[in-house]
């Protein structure tokens, strides 16, 4: 018997965003392929999918670990504005977000489909961090 600790296969795009392949085209399967093959890639499109095609959903629907969050500035954002802008939008927590619906997101003030994809593609980074460190 080996001691070593069992291998947890990295799970595919799709099972980690099982939503994310509802709004691709057949065409476009890529997100069959692991999640650690081309994860910038990945993260942006399921941003953009989700502000482009998505946006009467709420945050949490679509990236459910956001609501073990305790606090939004314990994430790493790229950019200090996207925290700024949550912080405006009544988002603390990883629960404030959860709940906020991408189409607010896109009326708050000083804030575009830019911004609101950036933020998600931190959230989406959080989800992949969720799900492989279960």
């Amino acid at each position: 018997m080996s001691d070593a600790p069992p291998v947890t296969p990295t799970p595919t795009w799709g099972e980690v965003f099982p939503w994310f392949r509802e709004v691709m085209a057949e065409d476009d399967a890529w997100y069959v392929g692991q999640v650690d093959s081309k994860t910038d890639v990945g993260v942006a499109r399921l941003a953009d999918a989700a502000v482009t095609r998505l946006k009467p959903l709420p945050v949490g629907r679509l990236f459910p670990a956001v609501r073990r969050v305790e606090r939004l500035d314990e994430l790493t954002w790229p950019k200090h504005r996207l925290l700024n802008a949550l912080h405006r939008g009544g988002c603390f927590t990883g629960d404030d977000l959860s709940y906020m619906v991408i189409a607010e997101m896109l009326s708050w003030e000083s804030v575009g489909p830019i911004i609101v994809k950036q933020i998600l593609e931190v959230v989406a980074l959080e989800e992949i961090r969720a799900s492989t460190a279960k």
